[in-house]
C-alpha cells in the first residue's frame, strides 16, 4: 500500500535526492509563456520592443526622451537561408495580426502550415520573381518580401532573445559585416554588435559595427541559447515532415488456388504530421 507524503510538510522521499527534476520539469516549463517570443521592430527608424502584444521604445541612453538611435546587441544565431512572407493585397499598417498568404521561413519552398501556396518552390514562384511588384514611386521590387531573422539579445541578458528581421535593403550589409568578422578570425555570436540606421537611407537600413569581444561567461551563455527551443523557434527551424506518397502501388495478389480470389487492391494512405507555427510574429515592421 502506498503512501502519499504532503506536498508541503517537512519530511521528502529519498528518491529526491538522486533525482535530478529540473530537465523533467522542462517538459511543462516549455509552455509557461504563452505570448511567444520578444520582437524588436524597426519601423520608422525607431527601435521598438514588440513582447505579449505591449510595444516598447527603446530609449536613448543618453536623452532618456527620445529613442535610441542604436542597440548594443550579441547576434547569437542567423539564419543562413532568406525567410519570405507575400500577402497577396499588400501588407498594410496596423496588421499585425494578419496571416500572410504564404511564407517560408527557410526561403525553399512554402511552409506546410500555408493554405494556399503561390507554388511549389520559392525559385519558380512568380511572387518572388524582380518587377513583381512596382512601387508607388514606380520603382521595382518583389512581390515576396525578404528578409534574414536573426536570434539576438542584449550582452546582459543573453538568455531572453529576441527576433529582428533584417529587411532587403539591409541584408547585403549584414554579408560584409560577416566578411569582415571572418577576415578577422571572429565569429559573430563572439562579439557585441552595434546596430543602427543608415542616416542617409529614407527608409529603415540597418548598420553593423562591432563593439567589443564577449568574456568567457558570455560566450558559454551564447552556447547554451543557440540550441535552445527560443532560438530554434525564432529563426522559424521548423520543418514539415510528410511521409512518401506513392503514385503506383501494385496490387497484392493471392497465390492461385481453385476457390481463391484476387485479393481487393491495397494502397497505403500518406500521413502528415501537421507543425503547429505560431504565426502571430510574422508581421512586418520594416
Amino acid at each position: 500500500m502506498s503512501t502519499i507524503i504532503p506536498f508541503e510538510g517537512s519530511k521528502l522521499p529519498a528518491y529526491l535526492k538522486n533525482f535530478d527534476t529540473s530537465s523533467l520539469n522542462d517538459d511543462l516549463t516549455a509552455h509557461a509563456s504563452t505570448g511567444g517570443f520578444p520582437i524588436i521592430s524597426i519601423k520608422g527608424k525607431i527601435f521598438t520592443v514588440v513582447r505579449d502584444k505591449e510595444r516598447n521604445v527603446i530609449p536613448n541612453p543618453k536623452d532618456p526622451d527620445s529613442p535610441a538611435t542604436s542597440v548594443d546587441m550579441v547576434i547569437i544565431k542567423a539564419n543562413k537561408g532568406t525567410s519570405k512572407v507575400f500577402y497577396a493585397n499588400g501588407y498594410s499598417e496596423g496588421g499585425e495580426s494578419a496571416k500572410p498568404d504564404c511564407f517560408s521561413n527557410m526561403g525553399d519552398r512554402p511552409d506546410a502550415s500555408v493554405k494556399e501556396p503561390q507554388s511549389k518552390t520559392c525559385a519558380t514562384c512568380p511572387n518572388n520573381q524582380w518587377g513583381s511588384k512596382i512601387g508607388e514611386n514606380g520603382g521595382k521590387g518583389k512581390a515576396c518580401q525578404d528578409s534574414v531573422r536573426l536570434a539576438v539579445s542584449t550582452p546582459d541578458q543573453i538568455n531572453d532573445p529576441y527576433l529582428i528581421r533584417v529587411p532587403p535593403a539591409s541584408i547585403r550589409g549584414l554579408g560584409e559585416y560577416g566578411s569582415m568578422l571572418k577576415k578577422r578570425g571572429v565569429g559573430y555570436n563572439m562579439v557585441v554588435t552595434k546596430i543602427g540606421f543608415d542616416v542617409e537611407s529614407p527608409t529603415p537600413k540597418l548598420t553593423f559595427k562591432p563593439v567589443g569581444m564577449l568574456d568567457d561567461d558570455g560566450f558559454n551563455a551564447v552556447q547554451q541559447a543557440v540550441s535552445s527551443d527560443v532560438v530554434n523557434n525564432i529563426l522559424g527551424a521548423v520543418f514539415d515532415i510528410v511521409a512518401p506518397v506513392y503514385e503506383d502501388v501494385p496490387k497484392i495478389v493471392a497465390k492461385e488456388k481453385p476457390a481463391a480470389k484476387p485479393a481487393p487492391e491495397v494502397k497505403p494512405k500518406s500521413k502528415e504530421i501537421e507543425v503547429d507555427l505560431n504565426l502571430d510574429d510574422l508581421n512586418f515592421d520594416d
